[in-house]
């Protein structure tokens, strides 16, 4: 798959000041450009590729990328100048296991296979390492690639982020302030998953942008309160984290009993449970509540496991066919706002603001809080005048939900009042 290389000159400096500013402006290489120096390459080369399956990975696709970033040396000095200055990490590449993927599928390809002489070894790694440390993923044309946006790469990561980025139909990289950025203060974006816990984030971020996070979420055993790492005692039940949560083999132990358990097997149970939760069926709610069932003696009720699965169930409860609002039942729905509230809760601390994570709980709050009030109405729990309360406070997360999601490029373009038409005809308001 051929990964287009994307620029942009500079951040405006608006919106720095107020969250709903939008700090932008990049220029996007014109398409018909992207392809013909490489390709020209590659055609010279009398090399016969055959590539069975265009979905699989190749090193005819790996190579694309660092090859259309070195050629812009000759092609375009000024953003050859620009991508150069990015930093590269290849000292900690070399002792990681992307060594030997780099110095096969891109280097021995291009200099062996291709024949390509238009840079040396290691000016092809540093690139790669360029690549590897600064790009960001996106999605074009229903495929996963990287663009290289170099200012962007220049903001400092925080596992609490005061902005957001998105990414429009023609590329252009939005970046967003989600909360207050007050003069000297940094600019921060997360380079993983905001809700994923200390053990995984920075064991991410050690392999993908080789620097370990000392944030002080990361920093501390109990995430801010969030718990999002806590486990509960197999002897006592009371909570247990890390005696030292910047170092992985660090012990953890209870809160109330001498009960401690070794770091490598905490790290261990982490991944076994993040497989078999991806092994979930996104698609079935009962798959999805037995795994919140049978781990509620294990993990604490705020943990990542359980955050991630409520968060999937909020999404889908109400909005699968299998489970629309008007089929669902009042301990399902009481289930979604409960859901609802605990992860706003969460978003108040980890991603807090004009997030996207907020934008969704609250838009799913309110569809829910209104599909209750109906139900409570039909089977005479409550009266008409009774679901004024249930509306009100449905109004004013709509609102809200509203000023956050209308900022996403997929919303702005009438996605939002499509996805408020669908929710009303479910609703019949």
């Amino acid at each position: 798959m051929s990964i287009s290389v994307l620029l942009f000159p500079g951040l405006s400096k608006t919106g720095l000041e107020e969250p709903q500013g939008k700090m932008q402006t990049i220029c996007r290489p014109k398409a018909p450009n992207l392809w013909k120096n490489e390709c020209s390459i590659l055609a010279g080369s009398g090399a016969k590729i055959k590539i069975d399956k265009v979905e699989s990975v190749h090193p005819a696709y790996e190579c694309i990328t660092p090859l259309r970033c070195l050629l812009l040396k000759e092609t375009d000095p000024k953003k050859w100048e620009t991508i150069n200055q990015l930093q590269d990490h290849i000292n900690n590449i070399k002792n990681s296991e992307m060594d030997a993927v780099i110095k096969r599928n891109t280097i021995d390809y291009l200099k062996n296979y291709i024949k390509y002489n238009g840079a040396e070894s290691s000016e092809i790694y540093r690139m790669c390492g360029i690549l590897l440390i600064n790009s960001f993923e996106l999605k074009h044309n229903g495929q996963r690639v990287r663009g290289i946006y170099p200012q962007a790469a220049m903001m400092a990561h925080d596992c609490i982020p005061n902005t957001k980025h998105a990414f429009d139909d023609d590329l252009t990289l939005i970046l967003r302030a989600t909360v207050v950025i007050r003069k000297g203060n940094p600019i921060t974006s997360t380079y993983t998953n905001i809700l994923w816990n200390t053990l995984q984030r920075r064991k991410q971020l050690q392999v993908t942008k080789h620097f370990l996070c000392t944030c002080r979420r990361c920093s501390d055993p109990k995430e801010l309160g969030t718990h999002l790492s806590t486990l509960l005692c197999s002897e006592c039940g009371a909570h247990m984290w890390s005696t030292a949560p910047l170092d992985n083999d660090a012990s953890w132990s209870c809160q109330k009993c001498p009960n401690t358990i070794l770091g490598k097997t905490v790290s261990w149970g982490d991944q076994i449970l993040y497989k078999e939760l991806c092994g979930v069926d996104q698609h079935s709610a009962r798959q999805l509540e037995e795994f919140l069932e049978n781990y509620k003696k294990a993990l604490h009720p705020k943990h990542r496991f359980f955050m991630e699965a409520k968060y999937a169930l909020v999404k889908f409860y109400g909005n699968h066919p299998e489970h629309r609002y008007r089929d669902m039942t009042r301990e399902q729905l009481e289930r979604k706002v409960e859901y609802c509230h605990e992860l706003l809760e969460l978003a108040g601390i980890i991603d807090p603001g004009l997030s996207l994570f907020r934008g969704t709980l609250l838009f799913e709050l309110q569809g829910a809080l209104v599909a209750q009030a109906r139900l409570l109405l039909s089977n005479d729990v409550i009266t008409k005048e009774g679901t004024q309360d249930y509306m009100t406070e449905a109004v004013k997360y709509l609102k809200e939900a509203s000023e956050i999601l209308k900022q996403e490029p997929e919303m702005e373009k009438g996605g939002l009042d499509a996805k408020l038409k669908v929710l009303s005809e479910e609703l019949d308001i």
